[in-house]
């Protein structure tokens, strides 16, 4: 920039609107790459965000899980005793291993998926704060070439 300025100030008119049109343009690009970063830090945000929410609703499907197998052992001891058969052994006592069983079988999918969600959200993000850290770094290397270019046509003048 300092260069730029220099070739300004001894090349007259038409020199000083080409180092100004070359900074101007230069940090143009600086900044739609800054903000083109933001933008994929906001998605990289609401991926994280959709992740929790999505690790909630697994969380509380599990606890749903929990709260129907306890219904239904609690269904399964009642019939058992109101028919007058022991409900801790026999078909009673089969019904409530196959009925907890089946049970802590859905909680830990679901405990699985929670995990999962969050895990695919945080990658997901990752990959979003890369692309804009990328953007950034594309949007200041084109300004680069864009002082280097202007340099190159002042010199040629």
């Amino acid at each position: 920039m300092a260069a730029l300025a220099g070739a300004a100030m001894g090349g007259g008119m038409s020199t000083g609107l080409m180092v100004a049109s070359t900074a101007m343009s230069a940090m143009g690009q600086m900044q739609a790459g800054r903000a083109r970063e933001q933008e994929y830090d906001a998605k990289a945000a609401q991926e994280e965000m959709r992740g929790r929410s999505e690790a909630l609703a697994y969380r509380q499907q599990g606890a749903d899980v929990l709260r129907n197998l306890n219904e239904n052992l609690a269904a399964i001891i009642a019939r058992a005793g109101a028919g007058g058969v022991d409900p801790t052994s026999g078909s009673a006592a089969v019904m409530q291993v196959y009925a907890m069983s089946e049970g802590l079988r859905e909680k830990n999918i679901a405990a699985d998926n929670s995990i999962l969600a969050e895990g695919q959200a945080a990658t997901q993000a990752y990959q979003y704060r890369l692309a804009g850290d990328n953007a950034r770094r594309a949007a200041n290397m084109q300004a680069f070439g864009t002082i280097t270019t202007g340099l190159f046509r002042m010199g040629s003048l």
